[in-house]
Order: C-alpha cells, then sequence, then structure tokens
C-alpha cells in the first residue's frame, strides 16, 4: 500500500503539488485560482487528477493523505529554531530593522530581491520573511511549501490581517515591532503556532483539545464529512459545527484540511 501511495505522489505535477499544499494552507478554490494566475474551474479540475492520483474523494482525505505522504512540514518537535531565514524585499524597501534584529540574534539569514523556487527548494528548512509582499510573492512562496512570516512597514487594518491568513501566512509583524517580536515570532513559528499581527504566545492551554475537539479532529483525519462524523460519535451535526468551531479557533483554522495541517504541524495528528 505504501509502495502504491509513494508511486501515486510521483505522478503528481508540479502545479498539482502546488494546488495540494495550497489546499492544506485553507485556501479555497477561488483564492487558489487568484494565486496561480488561472480559472476557478481549472484549479477543481487539477483537485479532481489530485483525489484520482492519491485514491481520495475530497479535500480532507487528500490533505490527510499528504500527511502520511509526507509532502508536509514536518511537525513542530522536529522542528531547528536555527532554520535559515530567507528574506525577500525589493529594492528600497525598509530592511534595515529586519537584518538588524536577525543579526543581533544570531540568526542566519539571506537577503534577496528575487524569489526563485528552483533555487531555494532543496537546501533545508528555511522560514521566509516577506517585507510588503505582492500577489506574485504569495504565488512563488507557495511553490516553496515554508513558513512565511509578513511584516508590513505601514501598520493599517485589519484587512492586511486577512489576506495574510488567507494566503496561509504563519505570522505578521508589524515593522515597528520587529526589534522587539521578530526572532521570537520565528521561533514560535518554527513550533507551528499561528501569531498575527503581533499577538503573545498562546497559552498552553489553547493548545490543549478536550476529548470531544480531539474526535473531531480524528474524524476529520480519517476524512469523514460532518455528517459521517456526527454519525460515528453519536451526537448531532449542529454539535460537531460547534465542537469544530472551537477546534478550529485552537488551530488558528478556517476549514478542516487547514486544520488538519495545523494539527499535524503542532504534533497533535501523527504522519
Amino acid at each position: 500500500m505504501v509502495s502504491q501511495m509513494s508511486d501515486s505522489v510521483g505522478t503528481l505535477s508540479e502545479r498539482e503539488l502546488t494546488v495540494l499544499s495550497l489546499i492544506g494552507a485553507g485556501s479555497s478554490a477561488k483564492h487558489i485560482a487568484a494565486q496561480l494566475g488561472i480559472s476557478a474551474s481549472t484549479v477543481e479540475s487539477h483537485k479532481r487528477r489530485i483525489y484520482a492520483k492519491l485514491g481520495v474523494t475530497h479535500q480532507s482525505q487528500a490533505v490527510s493523505q499528504a500527511i502520511a505522504l509526507g509532502l508536509f512540514d514536518a511537525p513542530a518537535k522536529d522542528r531547528d529554531e536555527t532554520e535559515m531565514v530567507v528574506v525577500h524585499a525589493r529594492p528600497g524597501a525598509p530592511v534595515g530593522q529586519v537584518t538588524q534584529a536577525l543579526l543581533s540574534h544570531g540568526r542566519p539569514f539571506i537577503l534577496t530581491p528575487e524569489l526563485d523556487p528552483g533555487q531555494w527548494r532543496f537546501r533545508g528548512r528555511f522560514v521566509t520573511v516577506l517585507v510588503d509582499p505582492t500577489p506574485h510573492d504569495w504565488l512563488a512562496t507557495a511553490c516553496f511549501r515554508a513558513p512565511v512570516v509578513v511584516i508590513p512597514s505601514v501598520r493599517s487594518d485589519d484587512d492586511l490581517v486577512r489576506e495574510a491568513m488567507r494566503y496561509g501566512a504563519r505570522a505578521l509583524v508589524w515593522l515597528e515591532d520587529v526589534p522587539d517580536l521578530l526572532c521570537t515570532t520565528l521561533a514560535m513559528v518554527a513550533h507551528g503556532y499561528v501569531i498575527m499581527a503581533g499577538t503573545h504566545l498562546p497559552a498552553a492551554s489553547s493548545l490543549e483539545l478536550s476529548g470531544r475537539e480531539r474526535d473531531i479532529l480524528d474524524s476529520i483525519a480519517i476524512g469523514h464529512t460532518l455528517q459521517q462524523t456526527a454519525r460515528s460519535l453519536g451526537i448531532s451535526v449542529k454539535t460537531v459545527e460547534n465542537t469544530q468551531g472551537r477546534l478550529f479557533r485552537k488551530l488558528g483554522a478556517r476549514n478542516r484540511p487547514e486544520a488538519l495541517t495545523n494539527a499535524y504541524r503542532q504534533g497533535l495528528v501523527p504522519g
């Protein structure tokens, strides 16, 4: 069975792997289409081919299979806080505070004006830091399948935070907070946390799941629908939805695929 799944992964195209990664990041077909510059119907076609190759029928099962095949980032317990930091900023961008913060904490980093997936893909673990990212930057980082930290140079409204979350960023730190928060944020991201707009390290209790929440997570990992989860647990669909909502908030997720991905990265589900 394992060898058969490995053979299936070998037939996934680069575009299909990118779509699968974006599904795991919680992106909808509409958002995937916008990031990749293709139509929503083309995204759906890619998804159908991914499902066929992985032997699954929907998104949660595809993410669960991808985790089993090692296509997503390793769980937090296997992460190294000293991983490389790739800082992407275009000429003229305010990067002085960023590089100074990294230097003062002894963090290895590379400053690059261009993001080239082919150049970085097989060079070990790294975190990508985007200073004032553009839509093109989001597309490039989707190919990396590496954690992304966003640094806006100007503090704005919640729309920017929502955009960063929509594109799968793991953290957002305002430029003015970089000296105090950047390296701490990088360490937390390396351990699987999602931190937006300079919030503090979540309390340990926020990562402790109740028995029912774990039941829901296990059901998601199996690939059950809401109705199947309700039947298997002997509870109502409404109770599943309410419990699932609390689970999503704890995991910083917007939907089932992203909840499963984040739970895996925090070591809450086995690979």
